[in-house]
C-alpha cells in the first residue's frame, strides 16, 4: 500500500473526483476538499469548502501532504467570456491562494496543476508541442496559461515542486457537458434533425479520465517535474465523432452543420504527447472503446441523476 497524502482541491467536479477513487484505489491516503456532492469511499478524509479559505492552512499543517493536485477552478469556455473577471477570481486567484498556503504551511508539497490545450488557443500547425507559443483566444485559455506562470513563478523562486497537465479534449462516464455530452442530448432527442455547431471538419484530441489519472499517478511515482501535453495524439474531427455517437446511440437523426463556430473554440487540435510518452505514459483506453463506454453510462441514464 502506498502511504504518501495526497490533497485534491475541487474534489467534487469531474476531474476531482475520478483522481480521488482511482488514487484511493491504488493505496493513497486521500485528502479532498471542494464542494462535495456525491458519495465518495468514507476513508477519504472530506473537507466541504470553497477556496479561497484560511481553513487551507490548517488542513496542509495538519494532513502535510506529499502531494496537492489542484482541481478546483473554472471549466465553462462560455461563461469566461460572459463573466471573465469571476473566471479569473475563481481561477488564478485561487490558484495563487493555493500555491501561497503551500509555500507558508507546506513547502515540501508536489504541486501538480491541471491546467489546459485552451492555453494554445487555434495553434498554427499540428501536432502542437509544449514549446509551441501560447495564444489563447478565451479567458479560460488567459487565465489557464496565468495559473502555468503562477506555477513557475512559485516552482523557480520559492522551490516549489510542480508540474503542469495541459490537458486536451477530457471526457468519461461521469462528464456533464461539453461536446460529447452535448451532441448526446441531441442525438437522443425528440427531433428528427439536429444542428451542430461548424462544418463537421473541426477537430479535437480527446483523452479517457481513467489515462488522466494513470497520467497523475506516474507524475507521483516517478516524482517528474515539468509541463506536458495530456492527449491521446490522435486527431478526431467532429463529423467522425458525430458518427461514432450515431452508430453507438442507435440515431439516424439527420445532421446539419450551420458553419457557425462558437466563441472560444479552437479549429483544430492534435498533440504531441513525446515528452509525457519518453516518461513511461501511453494512454490504454481507445476512443472507440471510451466512446462506448460513454454512450452505455449515457444511456443508462444516471446523467440525469
Amino acid at each position: 500500500m502506498n502511504q504518501k497524502n495526497i490533497l485534491v482541491t475541487g474534489i467534487g467536479g469531474f476531474l476531482g473526483q475520478h483522481l480521488s477513487k482511482y488514487l484511493y484505489k491504488k493505496g493513497f491516503n486521500m485528502i479532498g476538499l471542494g464542494r462535495i456532492n456525491t458519495k465518495m469511499p468514507h476513508t477519504i478524509k472530506l473537507y466541504n469548502l470553497s477556496l479561497p479559505d484560511q481553513k487551507l492552512t490548517d488542513i496542509l499543517s495538519e494532513h502535510k501532504p506529499d502531494v496537492l493536485i489542484h482541481c478546483a477552478g473554472t471549466s465553462s469556455v462560455n461563461d469566461s467570456i460572459m463573466y471573465p473577471y469571476q473566471d479569473f477570481k475563481k481561477t488564478v486567484e485561487v490558484c495563487g491562494f493555493v500555491l501561497e498556503s503551500i509555500r507558508n504551511s507546506c513547502p515540501k508539497c508536489k504541486f501538480i496543476y491541471l491546467s489546459s490545450a485552451a492555453v494554445y488557443g487555434n495553434p498554427t500547425s499540428l501536432p502542437v508541442n509544449e514549446n509551441d507559443i501560447c495564444q489563447p483566444i478565451s479567458p479560460y485559455g488567459y487565465h489557464k496559461l496565468l495559473c502555468e506562470m503562477l506555477v513557475e513563478e512559485y516552482s523557480n523562486l520559492f522551490d516549489i515542486d510542480a508540474a503542469v497537465f495541459r490537458i486536451f479534449s477530457a471526457y468519461g462516464e461521469g462528464l456533464r457537458k461539453q461536446v460529447i455530452y452535448d451532441l448526446c442530448r441531441k442525438l437522443t432527442s425528440d427531433t428528427e434533425s439536429i444542428e451542430v455547431y461548424g462544418t463537421g471538419s473541426e477537430s479535437r484530441d480527446f483523452i479517457h479520465t481513467v489515462d488522466i489519472c494513470r497520467a497523475v499517478e506516474l507524475v507521483i511515482n516517478k516524482d517528474i517535474k515539468g509541463t506536458f501535453n495530456l492527449a491521446s495524439g490522435e486527431e478526431i474531427s467532429i463529423s467522425m465523432l458525430v458518427e461514432s455517437l450515431k452508430e453507438f446511440l442507435k440515431s439516424t437523426k439527420h445532421i446539419k452543420y450551420i458553419g457557425k463556430v462558437r466563441s472560444g473554440d479552437p479549429e483544430n487540435w492534435k498533440a504531441d504527447v513525446t515528452k509525457l510518452r519518453l516518461n513511461g505514459f501511453n494512454p490504454q483506453i481507445s476512443f472507440e472503446q471510451g466512446l462506448k463506454d460513454y454512450c452505455k453510462w449515457y444511456l443508462g441514464g444516471t446523467h440525469n441523476e
